[in-house]
Order: structure tokens, then C-alpha cells, then sequence
């Protein structure tokens, strides 16, 4: 039987691509679909990405999604595509207000100044990302979160949504590419998602650390010879968070960018995700 992995990801090439996350969040869903894995990518359609060019489509019952943010009900929408080559699936979430911009540079509003409503948006993203599976009636074993930008995905879970029996049996793994780059969260934020002041009390200018303590499992993909694992260990909020859960990271690394070593760190995570044939 096919495992299923809902992945969430801010950068997927060719589409949007920023960081290392971007090749990552191709290589990786590609070895899994053509194991014939059930794998599904969800990321924003930012307003440089062409309908056209990606034969990006409607889905009827994707047109309208609801979701309570900041207190109101919005409505957002995915349309589906396919990544370029493969028959990898992904959804395009669509909401002109956070990502209807052109920017190519996802996270910046000028060289070295961050965005400062990344988190507002973001989180956003990962509420809709999660209701989006009830709207495709579709229950995947996993949740990959990739990064800070979905970060709050576990924390919804473990949360806003604990009492709901659709998402119970769904792990949560929270990937953790890059590490110095990071949405201001605070407060304010985590309130617009839904959380109440018990939901992060103790993590609250530490999003990192709140999505560490409510995820499942942790792990660190690295390439091109960028070992994660130094910074994590040298990160003390994430070596708090991870003291506090009894949570350890797992490492995934390749040094360079050959198709053997794609293989290994995909073998690896089969492994890491119980895939059986």
C-alpha cells in the first residue's frame, strides 16, 4: 500500500525558488511518486508563477476553501499542476491579499530587510494547508512541514485542531532547512491563527521551538556540503525546545548534488517514513 505525504513547502522548483528548500522540495517528491508513493505538494501560487506556462488548473471543490483568520472567515483557493517532468501532484494555494505579489525573492522586501508580515502570511498558509484536506477528503500519514514558513502546521494540529478526529492519526515532521532565516512571530501572530495565550505560553517570540514541541518528529535536510547539524546545535532555542520535548533531530546530508547522492538521502528517507513495497 502507498504511504501518503502531504508536503508543505514556500519554494518548489521551477516554480518559486529562493533557498536550497526549493531543489529539495523537487528532488525529494519526485523519487517518492515515481515509487509510486502517494505524495502531495501544497504551496503558494505567488503572482509570478503562470497558470499558462504550468498548465496550472481549476478544482471545483477547491474554488472556494473557508478558513477563520484573525477572528473572520476568508476564503481561499487551490488549483492543482503538475511538477514539470514527473507526475508529482501539487496544489497551488491561491489568496491575492498574502501572495498575489511578484517578488520573486518569497521572504525580502529589499536586500536584508525581511518581510514583516511573513508570519501573518505564512500562517495563513499553513491554516489553509490544513484545511485544504478536508475539502479533498484525503488523509496522508505524514505532514512534511519545511521550514519556518509552515512551522505552525504542527502546531495546529496539536491545537486549534487536536479535537477533530479527521487529522488524529497524521504525524507531523518538521524539517528544518534553514536555519537563520525566520518570520518574526510573536503574540500578535499566533492569535490571527487562532491560538489561544495556554497554546504558546513559554514559546512566545519562538515559533521554532513551539513547532518543536508539537511536532511528531524533527529532521534536518542539507545539501551541498551544508551540515545543518553545527548551527542546530549552536541554536539555543532549539536546543531548548528540543530538551524540553526529549526530541532529538535526525540528519539527512549530501555533499554535493549527484544523482547517487539524491538516491541515498531518498533511500534514507524511506526508511525514516517505513515505505514498504
Amino acid at each position: 500500500m502507498a504511504t501518503k505525504i502531504y508536503y508543505l513547502s514556500s519554494e518548489v522548483t521551477p516554480f518559486s525558488e529562493a533557498t536550497d528548500l526549493a531543489k529539495i522540495s523537487n528532488k525529494v517528491p519526485a523519487y517518492f511518486q515515481e515509487k509510486k508513493q502517494d505524495f502531495r505538494i501544497f504551496t503558494p501560487r505567488y503572482g509570478f508563477v503562470s497558470e499558462r506556462r504550468y498548465v496550472i488548473r481549476e478544482v471545483i471543490r477547491l474554488k472556494e476553501i473557508e478558513v477563520e483568520y484573525k477572528g473572520e472567515q476568508t476564503f481561499g483557493a487551490a488549483k492543482s499542476a503538475f511538477v514539470p517532468s514527473t507526475k508529482v501532484q501539487v496544489y497551488f494555494m491561491e489568496y491575492q491579499p498574502y501572495f498575489g505579489g511578484k517578488n520573486k525573492t518569497l521572504y525580502k522586501v529589499a536586500e536584508n530587510r525581511y518581510n514583516q508580515r511573513n508570519a501573518e502570511k505564512y500562517f495563513y498558509f499553513s491554516k489553509i494547508a490544513i484545511e485544504n484536506l478536508t475539502y479533498l477528503y484525503w488523509q496522508p500519514e505524514y505532514v512534511m512541514c519545511n521550514d519556518w514558513t509552515t512551522a505552525m502546521v504542527p502546531v495546529l494540529l496539536k491545537t486549534v485542531y487536536a479535537e477533530e478526529e479527521f487529522f488524529a492519526d497524521m504525524k507531523s515532521v518538521l524539517n528544518l532547512v534553514n536555519i537563520e532565516e525566520m518570520g518574526l512571530a510573536g503574540k500578535k501572530q499566533y492569535e490571527m491563527a487562532g491560538l489561544s495565550p495556554e497554546d504558546y505560553a513559554g514559546y512566545e517570540n519562538d515559533l521554532l521551538g513551539l513547532a518543536i514541541k508539537h511536532a511528531d518528529e524533527i529532521i534536518s535536510i542539507s545539501i551541498n556540503g551544508k551540515d545543518n547539524k553545527q548551527k542546530i546545535e549552536n541554536h539555543e532555542n532549539i536546543q531548548k525546545a528540543l530538551k524540553a520535548s526529549g526530541k532529538q533531530v535526525k540528519y539527512f546530508t549530501i555533499s554535493d548534488e549527484s544523482d547517487e547522492d539524491w538516491l541515498q538521502l531518498n533511500l534514507d528517507l524511506e526508511t525514516f517514513f517505513g515505505v514498504e513495497y
